[in-house]
């Protein structure tokens, strides 16, 4: 039998129903197949031509899907995907279907300065963790916790717990620093710049020494975290940091257990130690003579007959200080001493003024003299959270029942407003030369001066702005007034470092260190890129 005869005698065995293309199941598929396509391009026609934010510039592909964004999101690129798409098409551009984002800083004080605008679902925290001051989208709430918590933050309050914060960044540092310079001494190790010097990592430094500040202020515990060189709190905060910001990106995960249970191991390490740190203080008597440390200020009955917390509240307002209280000030002072150690002729001005103003090593300088005695410092700050801010987020809130008019455009009810923070500092209608680091932008009272969103504006902005700044303050003063620092030799970024001859009043760069967000800016190869050569200071 021939092959054709073969093939013909199959045909004939087989059901038609096995090649009907009008079976009922053929003809779901295709009507399914027809209905996507559909809706596809209906939706396609509809965001980009038919919707009011139709009129919003930006980028077709991000007008029909939020994928472009949600990718650059998971890969810590928000901040720098928001500013390129700034500089191609202005302040104001479209995201993704449901997103516009503003880059010009009056639009975002307005869209930050009530609870008009409110967070949306994605600040929502899993169900094993009650929404706390930063994550709740209640005004009501917020501003309750606010009332109960702010009064920690103030500067009277922080002006009688700075000992306890010289303790821990100023103190501690020094005695550890002086200890390896010791021991270095004494096995003679190979010297740098004429002298002894140790090698150290400062962003794995700044996270411990902020981690031992907010523990005495928001526990009143001792965590030891520099001098044992780390602390179980450590990864377990990083791991709750990473997953708030990929749950973000990806809000589902909040609800699937693996992530968000109780038997999870950092999750019940962190909700197990906020939960001992109340018990604990409820055994014991609030000492009267010393000023409260945050923990008290929750535990304390509210004088103004608020609601008082329940103690799954009290773990999360916690929780909230540990994050905050580590992540934020810890980027802040990487990226200050980053950006000295890249620009030896800032260092060099900055220094000089702190060793003129205070040639006592043996006192420390505190914050009130930080602010009256070394504007220089204030500005160099300034300029650093604006070139590299240390929580660039995009600030999302959602527009009102009615929607709004901003900026020209009309956005419909639950559209998102963005405002980053990275794109508004680097506006060239707001800072001049942007990309640069100028700290003599802030050396008076312009408008670039009044135009710094680093820790947001309005409502709900940051209750730990005065800590951070403290910190930054007396930590970076002292440091640069008993120390050398200097850059490796090896430095991979070194080829960033500004001309040797540059003038004391001219801007400096920024340096080309890998970094990502995940909630704050941190580097991504800190081992490599964040060392430090310190010596004794020079007389």
């Amino acid at each position: 039998m021939s092959v054709s005869d073969t093939y013909a005698a199959r045909l004939a065995t087989n059901s038609d129903d096995d090649f009907d293309d009008g079976s009922p199941l053929c003809s779901v598929m295709f009507s399914a197949a027809t209905l996507v396509v559909v809706l596809v391009v209906f939706k396609v026609i509809y965001e980009r031509w038919v919707t009011p934010l139709a009129k919003v510039p930006g980028p077709f592909l991000h007008s029909v899907t939020s994928i472009p964004m949600r990718v650059n999101m998971l890969r810590g690129r928000m901040p720098d995907f928001c500013e390129a798409l700034h500089r191609r098409y202005g302040p104001v551009v479209r995201i993704s279907p449901q997103r516009v984002s503003f880059s010009d800083a009056a639009v975002v004080k307005q869209v930050l300065a009530t609870h008009a605008f409110v967070k949306p679902g994605a600040y929502e925290v899993p169900k094993a963790v009650e929404p706390n001051t930063f994550s709740t989208q209640s005004p009501e709430v917020n501003t309750e916790r606010r009332r109960q918590v702010g009064p920690g933050f103030s500067h009277r309050h922080l002006h009688q717990m700075e000992g306890s914060i010289l303790q821990c960044g100023v103190v501690g540092v020094q005695r550890r620093l002086d200890a390896m310079l010791a021991a270095a001494a004494e096995q003679q190790e190979p010297k740098a710049a004429g002298g002894r010097a140790v090698v150290v990592q400062y962003y794995q430094w700044f996270s411990l020494v902020t981690l031992d500040t907010i523990g005495l202020l928001g526990f009143g515990r001792k965590f030891h975290a520099l001098e044992r060189g780390g602390h179980e709190l450590v990864p377990a905060l990083n791991w709750l940091r990473t997953f708030n910001y990929v749950t973000m990106a990806l809000p589902w995960l909040k609800r699937v257990p693996l992530f968000v249970s109780r038997r999870v191991p950092w999750v019940r390490l962190l909700l197990g130690f906020s939960q001992s740190a109340i018990d604990e203080r409820r055994q014991r008597a609030p000492d009267p003579d010393a000023a409260p440390d945050l923990l008290q200020l929750i535990l304390d009955p509210d004088s103004d007959g608020g609601s008082k917390l329940t103690d799954a509240q009290m773990v999360s307002e916690t929780l909230l200080h540990l994050i905050a209280g580590v992540d934020t000030t810890t980027a802040g002072l990487t990226w200050t001493l980053a950006l000295l150690l890249h620009n030896p002729h800032i260092m060099e001005r900055l220094t000089t003024d702190i060793r003129r103003e205070f040639p006592d090593r043996a006192v420390p300088i505190d914050y009130d003299a930080c602010r009256q005695r070394l504007p220089y410092l204030a500005a160099v700050i300034s300029e650093s959270l604006r070139v590299l801010s240390p929580a660039p987020s995009i600030l999302p809130r959602v527009a009102p029942t009615g929607g709004v008019r901003m900026a020209g455009y009309y956005l419909p009810a639950g559209t998102w407003l963005c405002c980053p923070l990275g794109a508004v500092h680097k506006n060239p209608a707001t800072f001049r030369a942007p990309l640069a680091f100028d700290p003599e932008r802030f050396m008076g009272d312009g408008d670039e001066k009044h135009s710094l969103l680093a820790f947001s504006t309005g409502v709900r902005a940051c209750l730990g702005r005065n800590l951070a700044l403290l910190e930054m303050n007396v930590v970076l003063a002292n440091l640069l007034r008993s120390y050398d620092l200097r850059l490796p030799e090896n430095a991979v970024a070194a080829d960033c470092v500004a001309p040797q001859g540059s003038e004391k009043s001219a801007a400096g760069v920024v340096p080309d260190i890998p970094r990502w967000t995940m909630l704050t800016l941190n580097p991504i190869y800190p081992d490599r890129d964040c060392l430090v050569v310190v010596s004794p200071a020079s007389e």
